[in-house]
């Protein structure tokens, strides 16, 4: 199913790290902003993305 999530990228070359599901767009952005002023070497990124989702939570996300 598609979703929005938070993606969080660490490392260089970039490797996602972490994922949540969010509600909408609005939700991730702001979500987001707070999360990029609170790290500085973590990379965050809104996304629509093809995962599997258990009770409110993603499991995984299919690669293209």
């Amino acid at each position: 199913m598609k979703v929005i999530a938070l993606l969080m990228f660490l490392g260089e070359p970039a490797v996602l790290k972490e994922h949540t599901l969010m509600e909408n767009f609005g939700e991730c952005l702001a979500k987001k902003r707070v999360a990029s002023r609170n790290s500085n070497n973590a990379t965050y990124q809104c996304a629509e993305v093809q995962a599997i989702v258990k009770d409110g939570k993603i499991i995984s996300i299919a690669s293209n």
